[in-house]
């Protein structure tokens, strides 16, 4: 069926006319497809809802179909489908794993990167469908979703975000899922129904404050984009305005500026995809009517069940070479402990301590001691670790029922309750949970309360959220003094079960209380003020924690410049319980600024500048108190003063004051971890595994000692004349701690291009880079020059040509089989394209490509390529071709992984 769509599709695309980028030739087959944002994030056209049947009425003709296709069709990606005679002499494997995307040696191949969207074709289907077949590609970048809508009814099934909705807390979902959902509505009933196959996993999990803004180790890798939620105390944070975030690694940032205290928590909620998992079936059906014009009722039920684990599986992973020693490798997941791990370059494998190292703290990254060139590729293959998909595991089942009053204009009531069962850890679990909130509204006064009686043994279906087993209540008043000012109150007191781990379940108890006082001021000009208070309490089995916070923002916009300028202080004690003569306490003073001036036009300046001083007194401490302080100052300008030459610079300088001695022994990601501080605030306490969201796997904690880098960079582009473009751009950057770099680094880089004429161009690149290791002794020095020539078109003719020359020596002492090892290695290459327009549409062309590596692991690669090309449309073109490759290394050891290889390739490429 996905076949029979996708062939109608490519033909009525490719008939259509679609425009689309320059097609390319067979022969730059060898680079890999950059990778596409995924359709489904991409914005729906908004359309108006269409009858299907007012659709049908309207198409008449297979002009009318045609038109109805082009408007709600879109179509983009490649396709590229080949047939190929080889000859190889020599290793097979360096040949199949270096050539055709994985593939050499295969007689047919088909490489596809497509996506294909359809927004409510004929008024009441929709797809969204990402088609990637490569060997080498993300496990989830492959999956499709239909839907098929009308004015009562939906139903969408393959990979959906499946959301169970109502207001019930207990019973919340909300997860990526593969499977089907469908939602009905008649008269005053609306129906919910979700059957699948669970996808991904839900975490909920904290993380200590480390004096700085970061960057902070989510525990995980492959996190679903967009499924993230942030809370410090208990604050959430705006992605993008407050924080980044790389999906792809699992690490988290905030601003420039914002510095986390070590008495602060961050708890982060959040999606990841979870390979080598052991998966389960999901049930969900909600059910929501009204009981009148005040009451509404809503009933929900789920179940899960888990299924057979399947057999691990193994993946393969491609990358270009980083250049120097210091730039990381990150898998896509954590490479299963006791497991084989085999890395090739250019098809030699490498040995673990000599050529490569794994980071001793992040499980999934990796290093090579030398130098590696863009031009090299490196293939990893390894066994991921098995996902627990869940802290708790075992099949599990829930009940809710939500029931709403309101209460005319003064507010409204909803009581929620929720029956649980579960086998898990050992013990058959069940609990009835409530929750019963409030929303009422007196003339300038609101009221928001929330009353939760969760009990320990009350165990959900996992989701993303900030839900814990507790038992307590939670108040909060404001008051509006005008449209521009507001005074805010509130209490909040709960008893937190905690779920303590081992294969039996137990759980131990938490007291937390906070309340908070607030006034801000807002007018529409003039100067912005708020005004803050917070108390805290944590009596935990074995400490108590106490924390007075008071925080003061002042801020003002003016036409051409903004600023904003905060002062916090927190005085936090923490006593071990049966010792209260054992304590830790800690003063923290904080000063933040942020501004931005626009001169002129041309001319911003943009900077940051935040200090904490952290007064440190432990009862255990024989020199009596201690201080260290943390900072973070930035300083952005950029300037054009004219239209030709445009200037760029920034300056930095971050540390968290925590680096000493005890950074440079070695450090473990099996236990993980903050610093020692003793202290706890309410935010924090029942997450990392309970019954509404799991907490991080095995091998995945991260023990946080700070960090501290300092740097600047400056970029010069100038344009002399409409011929000429140069640009200069120069680093000077230091890093170590949480960074994971641990380097200074000194960069410096020219390029030049020059258009003589319309037929000519030239580009000349420099670049030299210097790094000295910190935690390691050793360094890497490197120098990169390329040159490019375009001539053409003349007449018929078209011609590239490029040259590379690179020295480069890399010296590392520590840690590796052998001791020191110093790695000194000269590549240089060259590569030429001719083609040749035989007419409108068709072409030769012929291309070569010499590459040689002198000095440790020396090597020589070379290949030929001459071909024609028919292009039948802008859309689909023919292209044949005759290759010769030949991978030689010079080193005896690893002289059986040389080969040599005849192709003759014939290919059809669809380009969208």
């Amino acid at each position: 069926m996905l076949f029979g769509i996708a062939t109608l599709l490519l033909w009525a695309a490719s008939h259509a006319q679609i425009l689309i980028p320059p097609i390319r030739l067979l022969a730059e087959l060898s680079q890999k497809i950059k990778p596409q944002s995924p359709a489904s994030t991409a914005q729906r056209p908004s359309q108006n809802r269409r009858s299907t049947f007012e659709v049908f009425r309207q198409i008449r003709s297979w002009d009318d179909l045609e038109r109805e296709f082009r408007e709600t069709v879109t179509i983009s990606g490649r396709k590229v489908m080949g047939f190929h005679l080889h000859r190889v002499e020599g290793d097979i494997n360096a040949f199949r794993d270096q050539n055709y995307f994985g593939q050499g040696g295969q007689r047919f191949t088909d490489n596809t990167d497509l996506f294909i969207r359809v927004n409510k074709f004929l008024g009441f289907l929709s797809l969204d469908w990402r088609w990637n077949n490569q060997r080498y590609r993300n496990p989830f970048d492959t999956r499709i979703t239909y839907t098929y809508e009308s004015p009562n009814f939906k139903l969408e099934w393959g990979d959906i975000q499946a959301v169970l909705g109502g207001n019930n807390p207990l019973v919340g979902f909300n997860r990526t899922l593969r499977g089907m959902t469908a939602s009905a509505q008649w008269g005053q009933f609306n129906l919910r129904y979700i059957t699948s196959e669970t996808k991904a996993g839900a975490r909920t999990i904290t993380i200590p404050g480390n004096d700085s803004p970061g960057p902070y180790y989510l525990q995980g890798s492959q996190i679903v984009d967009g499924s993230e939620r942030v809370q410090v105390d208990g604050v959430e944070k705006r992605r993008g305005e407050d924080y980044t975030i790389d999906y792809y690694a699992g690490i988290l940032r905030f601003r420039d500026g914002m510095i986390i205290p070590r008495t602060s928590t961050i708890v982060v909620t959040y999606e990841t995809y979870a390979y080598n998992s052991q998966p389960s079936r999901l049930d969900g059906v909600r059910i929501e009517t009204k009981l009148g014009r005040n009451t509404t009722l809503g009933v929900s039920m789920l179940r899960q069940q888990a299924r057979t684990r399947r057999e691990l599986l193994t993946r393969t992973e491609r990358f270009a070479g980083q250049g120097a020693p210091s730039n990381p490798y990150d898998l896509e997941f954590v490479p299963a402990p006791n497991t084989p791990i085999q890395i090739t370059v250019s098809g030699v494998p490498q040995q673990e301590g000599v050529d490569y190292y794994f980071d001793p703290v992040l499980p999934y990254r990796f290093y090579f001691t030398r130098f590696m060139p863009a031009n090299l590729t490196v293939i990893v293959t390894y066994v991921p670790l098995p996902d627990p998909g869940s802290t708790i595991g075992g099949n599990r089942e829930v009940m809710g029922l939500d029931l709403g009053f309101t209460l005319g204009k003064q507010g409204t009531v909803v009581w929620n309750i929720g029956r649980s069962r579960a086998e898990a850890l050992g013990s058959t679990l069940e609990a009835i949970a409530h929750v019963v909130s409030g929303r009422f509204q007196f003339g300038k006064l609101s009221l928001d309360s929330t009353y939760r009686a969760i009990p320990a043994e009350f165990i959900g279906i996992e989701s993303v959220g900030f839900r814990r087993n507790e038992q307590g209540h939670q108040t909060s008043l404001t008051y509006t003094l005008s449209p521009s000012s507001r005074l805010q109150a509130s209490l909040s007191q709960s008893r937190v079960a905690s779920l303590a781990t081992g294969t039996q379940f137990s759980t131990s108890y938490t007291q937390t209380e906070y309340h908070t006082l607030s006034y801000s001021y807002t007018p529409a000009s003039g100067f912005n003020l708020t005004l803050n208070r917070v108390g805290s309490s944590v009596n935990a089995p074995s400490s108590r924690s106490n924390q007075v916070r008071h925080s003061l923002t002042l801020s003002r916009a003016w036409k051409s410049l903004s600023f904003q300028i905060g002062y916090d202080q927190s005085d936090s004690e923490s006593r071990a319980l049966g010792n209260l003569n054992s304590f830790q306490k800690y003063q923290i003073q904080s000063l933040s600024s942020r501004a931005e001036w626009r001169l002129s036009d041309r001319f911003t300046l943009s900077a940051t500048a935040s200090q904490s001083q952290i007064r440190q007194h432990s009862s255990l401490a024989q020199t009596g108190a201690t201080s260290t302080r943390s900072r973070d100052y930035s300083l952005t300008a950029t300037w054009q003063p004219s239209e030709r030459l445009s200037i760029n610079y920034r300056w930095s300088d971050l540390d968290s004051g925590t680096l000493g001695s005890d950074f440079f022994t070695p450090r473990s990601r099996q236990l993980g971890g903050g610093f020692n501080t003793g202290f706890q605030n309410p935010w924090g306490v029942g997450y990392n595994g309970n019954g509404f969201s799991s907490g991080a796997p095995l091998y995945s904690g991260y023990t946080y000692y700070g960090v501290r880098g300092k740097g600047q960079e400056l970029g010069v582009q100038w344009r002399p004349n409409d011929l000429l473009t140069i640009d200069l751009q120069w680093s000077d950057q230091r890093s170590a701690g949480d960074f994971q770099t641990n380097s200074a680094q000194k960069v410096l880089t020219a390029g030049v291009s020059y258009l003589p004429y319309e037929w000519l161009m030239i580009n000349l690149n420099w670049s030299r880079q210097e790094v000295q290791f910190l935690t390691a002794s050793g360094f890497s020095n490197n120098e990169y020059l390329t040159v490019g020539v375009e001539i053409g078109p003349i007449r018929r003719w078209q011609i590239s040509l490029n040259y590379y020359q690179m020295t480069t020596q890399s010296v590392l002492g520590e840690g590796f089989v052998g001791g020191a090892g110093n790695y000194l290695q000269e590549p240089y290459g060259f590569t030429a394209r001719v083609s040749y327009d035989l007419g409108r549409n068709h072409s030769l062309f012929a291309d070569y490509r010499f590459n040689e590596l002198r000095g440790y692991l020396a090597s020589r690669d070379v290949e030929f390529l001459v071909g024609y090309q028919y292009r039948f449309s802008r859309n689909l073109s023919f292209v044949l071709n005759y290759r010769l490759r030949e991978q030689l290394n010079a080193d005896p050891q690893y002289s059986q992984y040389n080969y040599r290889a005849h192709s003759l390739d014939a290919g059809l490429s669809f380009n969208f």
